[in-house]
């Protein structure tokens, strides 16, 4: 399946899948590109939509959108994967149940969310480090920033651990599952991550 949708340089990409990887890449100009690849039997490719709907700069997909009246037994889902093209300056709103969130070069807000999925962010590759919220339950979030960036970081975490390329001033906060820290003098935007039982890796 392949679209394009225009939205101008700065709108907002709303993505609802349930199993299936995403691969967002930022790019020039002012169309979101999408291609999906849909797995399930015939039945469910049938009755449970990939849907596509926009609001002026604002486009959502749903990968598993029921047609009415349909159920199943065992309610289960079409597996879907994404490549999505969007201008760089696209603001993310992604959440995914079991793939992988994979965002390269873009300078809008990401917003992402998994719960077993592993979420890999790639600000190096824009040049500038937007801001940021990744959350996963079980799987691993890495951060890729370039090497002069600079704000704050918020890692929360039951039993996952933190390594980072660039040194995390976290003044007189040491937890290390639950800290506030900043990178290079602090004055950027704000990077969120939480897990439950992931790692978080910052690389530069």
């Amino acid at each position: 399946m392949d679209r394009t949708v225009s939205i101008g340089d700065r709108g907002t990409l709303k993505l609802s899948n349930f199993s299936g990887d995403v691969r967002i890449t930022g790019t020039s100009g002012g169309d979101v590109v999408i291609h999906a690849v849909r797995r399930a039997s015939r039945e469910r490719l049938d009755n449970i939509k990939l849907e596509i709907t926009t609001n002026g700069s604002t486009v959502s997909i749903e990968a598993n959108k029921r047609v009415p009246d349909y159920k199943e037994k065992n309610n289960n889902v079409v597996e879907t994967d994404f490549d999505i093209k969007v201008p760089k300056g696209t603001t993310l709103n992604l959440d995914s149940f079991s793939g992988k969130l994979e965002v390269t070069g873009v300078t809008g807000e990401i917003n992402a969310e998994t719960f077993s999925g592993d979420i890999d962010i790639d600000a190096a590759a824009a040049g500038q480090v937007p801001a940021m919220t990744a959350e996963t339950f079980s799987g691993n979030i890495q951060a890729r920033v370039p090497a002069s960036a600079s704000g704050k970081v918020r890692f929360n975490s039951f039993s996952g651990s933190v390594r980072s390329d660039l040194p995390i001033d976290m003044g007189s906060r040491t937890k290390r599952r639950d800290f506030s820290g900043e990178i290079g003098n602090g004055s950027g935007p704000t990077l969120r991550f939480t897990t439950f039982s992931g790692d978080l890796r910052i690389q530069k």
